[in-house]
């Protein structure tokens, strides 16, 4: 997608992913396989519904499955929409304010129904009521994904009838593209309560099914203690997530305040490297990459460092899932959040340092050569750069968007 005086152009509409998206199908399958049973994409077709969904957790934040119904809508194949942010609907006069509406919602995990104007792959604009909802686990109270339903407005549509919006049900083929975005009504129209809860009974269909095929506990809600504001040991917000999944290389994060200091975090790179599934990494300690060469030294020497609250910086023989060995330059870091402060005392009981500074420890990894300068020099270039995104990412992360109560927008 081009960009011209900040404005998307509707005319250049190729499938862009990005290079870190190479398996993108494989990928995408794997977001609905981790959350609901293999059902799920047969239950959601059942639905008429115009709908997508993403997941916070990937690269981008794409739609990892797309229904018959928003391809209809928008011209697209399915195989052009998999593994892409939503922003390709955008065009020339996309209204930035709803934009912005949106991405606040998404950071802050809440609902969020909004009228905006897209386009289809053709380039044709065309109003439709958005209602974005965040889909919790039951189990920590992470977002797995978002629904956004798209209920189109034209014209037609647009008329009143007894002081209410009528015909959402009607199909997208009797919509007038023209005939819509040059008339006034329709961008001027103030959306009633029966409009929103038409869009909000169809988001309610598709989180009931995602709810009724999931495999680990999902919900339009979280659990009550969350809502309470008792926010879990290991969780991490969204807001959080979506700017840990811009940095493009290897790296964890682990919760120095949960018992073993688990991995909360994982990169896609991190996962092409050790071929390991985030499932088969998250809530483990780093040690399931040693294996029968590896040296006690720097292991000793990562733990002391850890205990001490310093950062430290290793070469050592890590072994991927297949078992295969590979030496890999691993530097560890301490990282606080913006108040200096932790959500837990597990802290006090584990560490020798400060226990009100440290939030996570990042754990960088580089694959390197057994003895090269030029290796180690490259790692340490590309480890401390890393370091400085992360601690950005933590720093500028305010845990309390997460606890603001759910509000609609329209």
């Amino acid at each position: 997608m081009a960009l011209q005086n900040g404005s998307l152009l509707s005319s250049d509409r190729k499938c862009v992913r990005s290079p870190r998206m190479k398996n993108h199908k494989l990928i995408v399958s794997q977001s609905l396989i981790r959350s609901y049973r293999a059902s799920i994409q047969d239950e959601l077709q059942k639905h008429a519904y115009n709908f997508v969904l993403c997941d916070p957790g990937l690269p981008d934040h794409p739609i990892v499955y797309a229904s018959d119904g928003f391809l209809e809508m928008t011209g697209y194949s399915r195989d052009e929409v998999l593994g892409r942010n939503c922003r390709f609907l955008q065009g020339r006069d996309t209204d930035k304010r709803a934009i912005v509406e949106i991405r606040e919602a998404i950071r802050e995990e809440r609902d969020c129904q909004i009228k905006i104007l897209n386009y289809t792959k053709a380039g044709k604009p065309f109003w439709n009521l958005f209602h974005l909802a965040p889909v919790f686990s039951q189990q920590d109270g992470r977002v797995v994904h978002f629904v956004g339903v798209q209920l189109p407005i034209s014209s037609k549509l647009a008329a009143r009838k007894d002081g209410h919006l009528t015909g959402l049900e009607l199909s997208f083929d009797e919509l007038e593209f023209e005939e819509h975005f040059d008339n006034p009504s329709c961008k001027n129209y103030h959306l009633s309560e029966e409009d929103k809860q038409r869009a909000f009974a169809a988001v309610k269909a598709v989180l009931q099914e995602l709810a009724n095929s999931s495999c680990k506990g999902v919900s339009s809600m979280r659990s009550k203690s969350f809502s309470e504001g008792v926010i879990p040991p290991g969780f991490v917000a969204t807001s959080l997530l979506l700017a840990l999944t811009r940095i493009p290389h290897s790296f964890v994060l682990t919760d120095p305040h949960l018992p073993d200091m688990p991995i909360v975090h994982a990169s896609l790179e991190f996962l092409e490297l050790t071929g390991y599934t985030r499932e088969e990494v998250i809530g483990r300690n780093c040690r399931f990459l040693q294996g029968p060469d590896t040296d006690l030294a720097p292991i000793e020497e990562l733990r002391s460092s850890i205990s001490e609250g310093q950062t430290c910086t290793v070469r050592i023989l890590n072994y991927r899932k297949n078992k295969e060995p590979f030496w890999n330059s691993l530097h560890i870091s301490p990282v606080r959040n913006s108040s200096g402060k932790v959500v837990s005392l597990f802290l006090t009981h584990s560490l020798k340092c400060s226990p009100f500074q440290v939030a996570y420890y990042a754990g960088i990894q580089v694959a390197v050569s057994h003895s090269s300068e030029e290796d180690e020099g490259r790692a340490r270039m590309q480890q401390l750069g890393t370091l400085g995104a992360i601690k950005v990412a933590v720093r500028s992360i305010q845990t309390g968007a997460v606890l603001r109560k759910s509000k609609t927008i329209s």
